[in-house]
């Protein structure tokens, strides 16, 4: 028979998504025996490596790659086929705003396959800081937002709903190869502005540890901030899957102070919200983790 297994297609999604075996298992309710079982089951139909494997974790073969993106709009296809049976398709008008940090290079596709699965739905999408996010949809500007809180330290919210919480990535001090061959004294950095929650965990951290630092330019978004970064103009911190091409992580030899974790999490359910949006929060806490 050709084709894949679906249960192993999202196994699969979500050990690229997770890096590792290990931090897939709780996401799938598997252990890791399972999951490592699915994936090599996987790569025996593909007839090709999807993995390549390393003391840090996993990531996709070109060949991963590829398949992929087909597996993520399989998985979500089906679910969207499951909903629209059971009547639970989603319809009307949308509202949502993502926090720029939020896997960067992945969210437009994300929301490509959203609007394919349901296309009945309307989605007007904004990209806000988090802070903003959150009064925006306190007042009711916004139906949805997917926000970005720190694991510890004055940016972690006083209750987080954990039902809600779509992943978890470390922060990194990140440069240019270039750059950290030989970082200069006192460390340049590039951030955000001051209102931004990495750049006051940055500059908060460095002081802390008494590091000498400058603040040598300014981004207005996180897609100049990884152009400048890759270019070699100084050090910032980003999140795991905001690293892209061009960019390093600077490791325990440069003694730069330690970062917590992001955690990227869905806003909770309003009193009285329309039934689109309680449906809408559902399919994206699943869409949003593949």
């Amino acid at each position: 028979m050709r084709g894949f297994d679906l249960d192993q297609l999202r196994t699969f999604a979500a050990v690229a998504d997770a890096g590792s075996l290990t931090a897939a298992a709780p996401r799938l309710h598997l252990s890791q025996s399972t999951v490592s079982e699915q994936v090599r089951k996987l790569e025996s139909r593909a007839g090709v490596p999807l993995f390549v494997r390393s003391k840090r974790g996993v990531e996709p073969t070109p060949a991963g790659a590829r398949l992929l993106q087909h597996a993520r709009r399989i998985v979500a296809l089906n679910e969207a086929a499951f909903d629209e049976l059971r009547g639970q398709a989603i319809k009307g008008e949308l509202r949502v705003a993502i926090t720029d940090y939020y896997r960067t290079h992945e969210v437009a596709g994300l929301l490509a396959r959203l609007r394919e699965c349901y296309p009945q739905l309307s989605l007007h999408v904004s990209a806000m800081k988090s802070a903003e996010i959150e009064a925006a949809h306190a007042r009711g500007q916004i139906d949805l937002g997917v926000v970005m809180n720190l694991s510890s330290g004055p940016f972690r919210p006083a209750s987080a709903d954990t039902r809600w919480v779509l992943r978890r990535e470390p922060l990194s001090w990140v440069t240019s190869p270039a750059l950290a061959e030989q970082l200069p004294e006192p460390l340049p950095l590039v951030l955000l502005p001051d209102d931004c929650m990495m750049h006051q965990i940055a500059v908060r951290s460095l002081d802390e540890q008494h590091a000498p630092y400058v603040l040598v330019h300014s981004a207005s978004g996180v897609a100049g901030l990884q152009s400048m970064l890759a270019a070699g103009l100084g050090v910032g911190c980003l999140c795991a899957s905001a690293i892209g091409e061009g960019l390093v992580r600077l490791g325990a030899k440069y003694r730069l102070p330690a970062l917590p974790d992001a955690v990227f999490s869905l806003t909770p359910p309003m009193p009285g919200e329309r039934e689109t949006v309680t449906q809408a929060r559902e399919v994206l806490s699943r869409q949003l983790l593949m």
